[in-house]
């Protein structure tokens, strides 16, 4: 019970800073302007990660240095887990070597998935509101920023469900919701499979 506590915890951590990583390498593909209080929130959670890496990896057109904090967050929530796991309920001997290795990489890119969809969801939610209650000038200042990150999920929606225009009601957020609800049940699924060679069929 403890273990179960702590690991929420640890895990709400991980997926913050993952996605403020993540967030980042994306926030620079769209070009968005670095003095904004999204980016700027963004910066002041990963630079102490980012930095160092960009020393290696120089920032182009894509931002590989973000990305590759973002799965290395993954990667250690993973361990830990495992490491919580272990000491609360020892497991039989499962899978060693290069095929342990390979489930820990494929199961922390999948977390990484995971918490990418779910930003997602949240992010669709957030620009739905901001469209209907944002009236105020702090609404109005982040609805610009908003319309900004869901854009590129939002426009091939549009294309094919309103050929390009939406006339009156505009059904791609909607779309976007379905579709990211559909993708998280493949996420669980594909989460459960790579958990039960490493926990002897306790799920993550």
């Amino acid at each position: 019970m403890v273990f179960d506590l702590l690991w929420i915890l640890i895990k709400a951590v991980f997926s913050l800073v993952s996605m403020a990583c993540l967030l980042r390498a994306y926030l620079l593909w769209l070009r968005m302007p670095p003095m904004n209080p999204v980016s700027q929130l963004v910066f002041r959670l990963t630079n102490w990660l980012v930095l160092p890496l960009r020393r290696l990896m120089p920032a182009t057109t894509f931002d590989w240095a973000s990305l590759l904090a973002a799965w290395f967050v993954a990667l250690l929530a993973v361990l830990v887990r495992l490491v919580l796991v272990a000491i609360d309920t020892p497991t039989p001997t499962g899978p060693t070597g290069l095929v342990y290795a390979l489930l820990v990489i494929g199961l922390s890119i999948t977390w990484l998935i995971g918490w990418a969809l779910k930003f997602s969801f949240v992010l669709l939610i957030v620009h739905a509101l901001l469209s209907w209650f944002g009236a105020g000038p702090s609404a109005g200042m982040m609805r610009p920023l908003v319309a900004q990150m869901v854009e590129p999920c939002l426009r091939p929606l549009r294309q094919m469900i309103h050929r390009g225009q939406a006339n009156g009601l505009d059904f791609s957020p909607l779309a976007a919701v379905i579709l990211i609800q559909v993708l998280l049940s493949l996420h669980d699924r594909a989460a459960l499979a790579l958990s039960q060679p490493l926990l002897s069929g306790l799920a993550l």
